[in-house]
């Protein structure tokens, strides 16, 4: 690295530092520090030239793309509904998502300062927590009288401190961290959460229970039973006692909204938080009515929350509102359903990366795929009672969390693998060929001084393909066709290792990819810190395809295969094609991050070939009777079509996305259409 890149990278680390540090106590700290790394940023990728490239997942490409989205939905219901001068300020707000995407961009490429978060989210915790216990311990009184707000307001200052506490927990598991790192750790999770208290958010709180859901789902199962259902039950039991204490605002305030609740059940309208939000909330999808699609246009939900005022149908309290308090309502008000299926979208993209962590076998980088896991569910449970794109903190906050945690992930997966151990388990490759010259070398190449075990079952090749698999491998077998399922169940049957990897010709094992496996293999051995190996009999691997010239990250033809199986707990389905590996009852399989390259065309001529003679294998199967199914087949292929290239995003793969989609729906049709009479 640089001198110039260790500057960069300490200056990126030093805002981090301060803004988790100091961000909720401090005015203005939080909003300078993500747009000064949003800038840093911005100028490090043009200096570098790094805006495109980087190796950038499926999922975080759609990250992205949904970011983009989302903005860009939002302006044009803007410009639709006429470029309304209210929609001005959320303008400014929505362009400042933007942000997310040169900041997440810029972390993933950076290294070393990852510890840089951690030390934040500590600090953060221990500040916030002496701060809001000052507060309260001296009586002091803000703007919601006792509730702690800090630099932002009770909702916001109650949410993220809740947030940090929840981040913080994997340091204060590592089994091997010192006695004062853990006791560092544990007080600023508990400074953290007497924040969250302090400060009266009810909202924030109700995130308590998917999160400790989740925890139990993804971090707590790396570690026993105590951590994995003791923690969250403790954590409740406390958190109810905690919320009994009437000096606690958190305790008053859900007091009140439980008498509030019981008010609304029996047809009573209050005038309190829930009250009032149940009044925009019912006013918001009164004005939908008609504008399902489209929308009503940013601003013009205030407009008609002052005209219901002035006709004294709902209470005057409201007056002060300009949203319906809600995101996903504001999401649906703004842009109708496009913009709420944007919104939607760009929870679930980020939620699913981070959670996928927890199938594979890199525990470091899990760590902030809990953090980033964290962050997005409190933010999604917080946006279905506040309208967090219409406050700058809210974007500043959720904008910060998800764009670091995501390129931190990138960073650890990346330092995790060049740090691999050496394997605990042995290895097998299998591979089955036929007329594979011209493409074998590339795969056998890929596995053959890594593996352990290298097999290969040819079935008749009339070219070269076995003389040159026997430059790599002295396990070659000659053999006859009976299918691919039951060839390649020949082929497991012969692997002699401990665990199988079964790959095709066209195929081959990244360097990455083949560090993940050793990563997994060398967990085996040690049980205390393998648990999670434990569950695991199998693993799916990413299919990075390659075909016309480029590399296609989406669509069905990007789906994860089950390769890699622990032998004697899976079996090859005896199908003609497209045969699959079954797991034995009740066994489970998780899911490596790292791609296997798959080359499955030569070219075009090839891909048409291949798909109809795979076609034609399929469908005797298919073919129960010929009435109708001329309508059935061609229903289907539009449907296949839909699938990959919008639902799928193969869009986002440009015209080769367009031009395998469009393939792949015709050798649907192929399979499903009724057989020529004559």
């Amino acid at each position: 690295m640089t001198l110039v890149s260790q500057r960069i990278t300490l200056v990126a680390a030093v805002l981090m530092v301060i803004t988790l540090a100091l961000g909720l106590v401090i005015p203005k700290v939080a909003g300078a520090g993500f747009l000064s790394l949003a800038l840093l940023a911005v100028l490090w990728l043009t200096h570098k030239r790094a805006w495109l490239g980087g190796g950038l997942m499926a999922l975080e490409r759609l990250f992205v793309f949904s970011i983009v989205l989302f903005v860009s939905l939002w302006l044009i219901a803007w410009s639709y509904h006429g470029l309304d001068m209210a929609g001005k300020d959320a303008a400014g707000r929505m362009l400042r998502l933007l942000l997310i995407v040169p900041i997440f961009l810029f972390i993933r490429r950076l290294d070393g300062r990852d510890e840089a978060w951690w030390l934040g989210l500590v600090l953060g915790g221990w500040i916030t927590g002496l701060f809001a216990w000052w507060f309260f311990l001296t009586g002091q009184v803000a703007t919601y009288e006792q509730r702690v707000e800090g630099a932002t307001n009770p909702i916001y200052f109650g949410g993220i401190t809740l947030a940090m506490a929840m981040m913080l927990l994997p340091k204060l598991m590592e089994p091997n961290a010192p006695f004062l790192s853990r006791w560092w750790v544990g007080g600023a999770i508990v400074m953290a959460f007497s924040a969250s208290l302090f400060s009266g958010s009810r909202g924030a709180w109700l995130a308590l229970i998917p999160l400790l859901v989740l925890f139990s789902l993804t971090l707590g199962r790396r570690y026993g039973l105590w951590w994995r259902v003791g923690l969250p039950a403790v954590a409740g039991v406390c958190a109810l006692v905690i919320l009994l204490i009437p000096a606690v605002p958190t305790s008053e305030r859900f007091v009140e909204g439980f008498l509030e609740i019981q008010q609304l059940t029996q047809g009573e309208m209050t005038e309190g938080a829930l009250g009032r939000r149940w009044q925009m909330w019912t006013l918001a999808m009164a004005a939908m009515e008609g504008h399902w699609w489209t929308g009503i246009g940013p601003g013009e939900f205030a407009r008609q929350l002052q005209t219901a005022i002035n006709q004294g149908q709902i209470s005057e309290l409201l007056v002060q509102y300009r949203h319906p308090h809600s995101q996903y309502l504001s999401a649906l008000t703004d842009g109708g359903i496009p913009l709420l299926v944007a919104w939607i979208l760009l929870l679930a993209s980020a939620a699913r990366r981070f959670f996928k962590l927890y199938s594979s076998g890199l525990r470091q980088t899990q760590q902030f795929g809990w953090a980033g896991l964290s962050a997005i569910t409190l933010m999604a449970v917080m946006a279905l009672s506040e309208s967090i794109f219409e406050r700058n903190v809210g974007i500043v906050w959720f904008g910060f969390f998800i764009a670091v945690s995501m390129g931190l992930v990138s960073v650890q997966k990346r330092r995790e693998l060049a740090n691999r151990s050496k394997r605990n388990e042995s290895l097998s490759v299998i591979v089955i060929t036929k007329n594979e010259a011209d493409r074998i070398e590339r795969c056998l190449a890929s596995v053959a001084d890594w593996a352990d075990e290298v097999i290969v079952l040819d079935s008749g090749s009339e070219d070269k393909t076995p003389d040159l698999a026997r430059q790599y491998t002295s396990n070659v077998h000659l053999t006859d066709w009976p299918g691919y399922g039951l060839q390649k169940q020949r082929a497991l049957d012969q692997a002699t290792c401990d665990w199988v990897l079964s790959i095709d010709a066209d195929e081959q094992v990244s360097e990455a990819l083949k560090a993940e496996i050793d990563v997994v293999l060398s967990q085996s051995a040690d049980p205390k810190q393998a648990i999670e190996h434990r569950l695991f009999v199998a693993y799916t691997l990413p299919w990075l395809t390659h075909a016309f010239g480029t590399t296609l990250r989406h669509g069905r033809w990007s789906r994860t295969p089950l390769r890699l199986v622990k032998r004697g707990h899976a079996h090859f389905t005896p199908l003609a094609v497209h045969e699959s590996l079954i797991l034995e009852k009740h066994a489970k399989s998780g899911h490596l991050d790292s791609p296997l390259h798959h080359f499955p065309y030569r070219d075009e001529a090839h891909a048409k070939a291949k798909l109809r003679h795979y076609a034609q294998l399929q469908s005797q199967n298919k073919r129960s009777s010929r009435h109708g199914q001329s309508i059935i087949a061609i229903a289907r292929a539009l449907l296949n079509f839909l699938d990959n290239y919008i639902l799928r995003a193969a869009f986002l793969d440009g015209r080769a996305g367009f031009k395998l989609s469009r393939l792949i729906a015709h050798y649907t049709y192929q399979k499903y259409r009724p057989e020529p009479e004559g």
